[in-house]
């Protein structure tokens, strides 16, 4: 019977390591597997290379050094080292009597759940980090151009990353150092902020619980108005980077960004040109040809695209085959942006409903799942409201960067102090991104606080380089463990200090049950 019960409590102990690489395995492969079968679906691939994509991302998701490999370290080793390190303490204690005053059971059990963290994210972090980062896997950002703006030599993108020098030939028996490219690293950069935002927010909300402040309605006014601040603050730098640094965000994001906003990639274009210098009102800088076909696409006159006889260019270009009304095109722009929000969320509320629906039919222990008509008239709800959400972000940046330009900028600053060629250099752009994040209000106070964990490390990572030499590579992994290790320390211990859906899970995944 004790061996037994011994092999029962080693089986619990593994249970977190599995629970973790098995929704590891399933957050890194089901996106990839579904847009294969997409594609599929859509018959954009046949069925043979259908199967060699999915078996290829099944391959990949199971190597070492893939992310499932890291959540299994990352957990396992979390929960598995605790009891030898408490030992460990209990041991060091012992030798040292002027400790035993200073540590007790519960300090020294939450020293153990911190270094058996810290110690995991150290190792998980070199497995991740195996191979160097060189190539950044980025899209060409021509993508949707005409072969004559392709081969233009004006019409390159002016924000493209600089294409890879092909390696030099060398005879054989020779090496030259100098003409290898340098090993760089950063494939973890987006999972090292997310942790160190998500620290920091356990550390902010301790300090802020304990902050002395006598007016409930100042502290509860101060706790509402933070999340959306801050998502409007983070809204704007991602936006800015979409148009002027698209290298600082993640390529996987920064094609989300191309297809929910559905922007000409010829205007996109020339406001680049116009921010970096080359396309100018007044001059011909040969840029013309690229406004004039859009022009010609939307059956506008092509004066319009010459910026040496238009100038500015007119709103009614912008809202390309919307019409000359600014609030119009917002309008559309929000039922656009709707569309595209709810043919994402529908299926993911249809998950949660069933979800939800087979939770209760084990409940009452029940074989058919239970449906209510409150439940789906809650699910169409949300989806509709998330919807909302994003298709006000999408009509709000527009029409900003109409009232700018064109309807209010126009008249409130002289164009003596602020002149077109300015407002289409950035400051257009910049009120857009400005007045966008507002959006984030039509969300539930519980959702927006989601949104901004989402979006807030990506904000970030504008800030630091996606790349950098190996031998800073320390640098990002005292970080990562350190957070990492606060983060789960602080869930095994008070599960409601980490916030949000990350909270949930982990607390899922780390308890002993």
């Amino acid at each position: 019977m004790a061996k037994l019960h011994a092999e029962h409590r080693h089986v619990q102990s593994v249970r977190p390591l599995v629970r973790a690489y098995a929704l590891g395995y399933l957050s890194s492969a089901s996106p990839r597997i579904v847009s294969v079968l997409v594609a599929l679906a859509r018959k954009k691939i046949g069925f043979a290379p259908a199967s060699h994509r999915i078996l290829q991302v099944l391959r990949r998701s199971a190597a070492f050094d893939a992310f499932p490999a890291c959540c299994g370290i990352l957990v396992g080793g979390s929960t598995l080292l605790q009891l030898p390190l408490l030992r460990l303490v209990h041991m060091i204690v012992r030798q040292f009597s002027g400790l035993k005053r200073m540590v007790d059971e519960r300090i020294a059990l939450r020293l153990a759940r911190f270094v058996a963290a810290l110690i995991s994210a150290f190792i998980s972090f070199l497995v991740l980090n195996r191979r160097p980062a060189n190539r950044m896997d980025r899209k060409p950002n021509n993508v949707g151009l005409s072969k004559m703006e392709v081969t233009s030599k004006n019409a390159i993108d002016p924000f493209d990353d600089p294409p890879e020098t092909p390696a030099v030939s060398l005879p054989l028996g020779t090496a030259n150092v100098a003409t290898l490219p340098p090993a760089l690293a950063g494939r973890t950069m987006d999972l090292t902020l997310f942790a160190v935002i998500r620290a920091l927010d356990v550390v902010i909300s301790e300090i802020w619980a304990r902050t002395p402040i006598r007016s409930t309605s100042v502290r509860s006014v101060i706790t509402n108005i933070t999340p959306p601040a801050l998502f409007s603050a983070s809204a704007a730098t991602i936006m800015y980077a979409w148009f002027y640094m698209p290298s600082r965000l993640p390529s996987a994001y920064n094609s989300w960004i191309s297809s929910a906003a559905g922007l000409d990639r010829r205007l996109l274009l020339v406001l680049r040109h116009a921010r970096y210098g080359t396309f100018v009102y007044g001059k011909n800088t040969g840029l013309a040809p690229i406004l004039e076909s859009m022009c010609k696409d939307y059956d506008l006159p092509e004066v319009w695209g010459d910026p040496a006889k238009t100038v500015p260019v007119p709103c009614e270009l912008v809202h390309m085959g919307c019409g000359k009304n600014c609030e119009t095109h917002a309008l559309s722009r929000f039922w656009q942006g709707w569309m595209f929000a709810a043919r994402m969320y529908a299926p993911i509320q249809l998950l949660v409903l069933l979800r939800n629906a087979r939770s209760k039919a084990r409940l009452h222990g029940n074989t058919k799942l239970l449906i209510t008509a409150d439940a789906v008239t809650k699910a169409v709800l949300d989806m509709a409201r998330s919807s909302a959400f994003l298709g006000a972000f999408i009509a709000l940046f527009y029409y900003g960067v109409c009232l700018s330009r064109t309807r209010l900028g126009p008249k409130v600053f002289s164009p003596k102090t602020i002149s077109p060629q300015m407002w289409d250099s950035g400051l257009c752009v910049l009120a857009g991104c400005s007045l966008c994040g507002s959006s984030v209000l039509l969300e539930s106070a519980q959702k927006r606080l989601e949104i901004l964990f989402f979006v807030l490390p990506r904000a970030a990572g504008v800030w630091f380089p996606r790349r950098y030499l190996r031998e800073n590579m320390w640098k990002e992994q005292i970080a990562w463990s350190i957070s990492t290790a606060l983060v789960f320390a602080t869930v095994q211990e008070r599960p409601d200090k980490v916030r949000g859906f990350l909270g949930r899970v982990l607390n899922g995944v780390l308890v002993q049950s």
